[in-house]
């Protein structure tokens, strides 16, 4: 293979896996843990380097931002087909197929993280005070609809972080018609897109005196969704007409810095807020400039230098990024089971408050080992042959052809 087949296959190779994806979900997901263990840690994460001293704690405790991140992956790597109709007139994606593999991919660890929780966590608690709040819990959860409900959300005795999947599988429900409306008229339904979702968080959400129940429901994130699909747009229309050149290389490198400072930018001008109210609102405020430079980020990515995307995309962020679902659901419930049961070992009731440096080390190291090996298991033994089961009924009879198997082969997308 020639040089230039190389740095192709390594911009977008023949099955669509794209490498600046994985490293870019690595990231998000990894700062979203970092910062549920920070919580519980405190540990200030320092980095130096010979005499250069970085402070990354306003990058750790505003890890929440990296939620918009994760959720305009996702717009990206689903409306890639549909720029392709765009661009290049290819079919529009199967519309049964699409629900399929969205089913395949995040139904069967979200189900069984909700039977863990509660066999093993919630009933052992008696964690319900009647059964109406039970009901309404798991219901809404079994249904994705727990965001809209505050025992499913800000109250659910299950786990926090799945109020995440409720906004991605609603979305699912619509990105089929959004994306044909896409294709159709790209620039008036991103417009449309944003402006529903700056009525909805400026208007609406804004002017009520407690926002913690609906400034992360699926309007408030709509514009973060366009942001991936335009950012895909632009994806594919780069792929097919430009061509690769020392130019072309230094604009890409000089945009991925410039959106990686914006990145730094906005989650320092966030860590300086404390309140709740406070904090709300400036994720609200940051949720469209933060994933615009996540957009440009991902386009500069996929055209940057070779070294960059293979330093973005490689066997250990594939792996990474092959197990990151898992983690990010089971992370943080296994970050506040370590520290109930004491390990590791620490001696006063607030040990990060006590300043107990080394315990703080220790269990901040080992939640993200005993997450990573968790989301390991979950994925390899239960998620990857659920998702071939769902998936299977595409070349049930002998149809063992390759475009049926590239199903569940090909790259996963958030």
């Amino acid at each position: 293979m020639n040089r230039r087949n190389a740095v192709t296959r390594t911009r977008h190779d023949s099955n669509g896996y794209i490498p600046v994806a994985d490293g870019f979900r690595v990231l998000c997901v990894l700062l979203v843990g970092w910062f549920h263990i920070w919580q519980q840690s405190w540990l200030t994460p320092e980095i130096t380097l010979w005499k250069l001293h970085i402070n990354l704690l306003p990058l750790v405790r505003t890890g929440y931002l990296m939620v918009d991140m994760m959720l305009l992956l996702s717009g990206f790597l689903l409306f890639i087909p549909y720029a392709k109709c765009l661009v290049e007139g290819a079919p529009m994606p199967d519309v049964t197929t699409f629900y399929k593999k969205r089913a395949a991919r995040i139904v069967p660890s979200y189900y069984l993280c909700l039977v863990i929780m509660l066999i093993f966590h919630v009933i052992p608690a008696g964690g319900y005070p009647s059964f109406r709040y039970a009901f309404l819990d798991i219901a809404s959860h079994l249904t994705f609809t727990h965001t809209l409900l505050y025992e499913g959300y800000i109250g659910t005795k299950l786990n926090g972080v799945l109020w995440t999947l409720a906004v991605e599988a609603q979305f699912y429900l619509i990105a089929p018609l959004i994306g044909r409306a896409f294709v159709k008229k790209p620039l008036i339904t991103y417009l449309t897109m944003t402006a529903v979702a700056w009525i909805y968080r400026f208007v609406y959400v804004s002017g009520l005196s407690d926002t913690a129940l609906t400034f992360n429901r699926l309007p408030a994130m709509l514009d973060v969704y366009a942001n991936g699909m335009l950012a895909a747009w632009v994806f594919v229309l780069l792929k097919r007409r430009v061509k690769m050149n020392a130019l072309t290389y230094l604009a890409s490198a000089a945009l991925l810095i410039l959106s990686a400072a914006g990145v730094w930018y906005i989650a320092r001008a966030q860590a300086t807020r404390y309140d709740g109210e406070v904090i709300r609102a400036g994720q609200m405020l940051f949720r469209y400039p933060l994933t615009v430079c996540g957009a440009v980020f991902l386009v500069s990515g996929s055209q940057a230098p070779r070294f960059i995307q293979l330093l973005m995309g490689n066997r250990v962020t594939r792996f990474l990024s092959g197990v990151s679902y898992n983690f990010y659901i089971w992370h943080s419930i296994i970050a506040l089971r370590l520290r109930e049961w004491h390990i590791p070992p620490y001696s006063s009731d607030m040990p990060q408050k006590a300043g107990e440096r080394p315990w703080m080390t220790q269990y901040t190291w080992l939640c993200f080992f005993a997450a990573l090996v968790f989301a390991t298991f979950v994925t390899y033994l239960w998620e990857k042959p659920c998702a071939r089961r769902i998936l299977q009924g595409s070349w049930r009879k002998g149809k063992h052809n390759k475009k049926h198997r590239a199903l569940w082969k090909m790259k996963r997308s958030v």
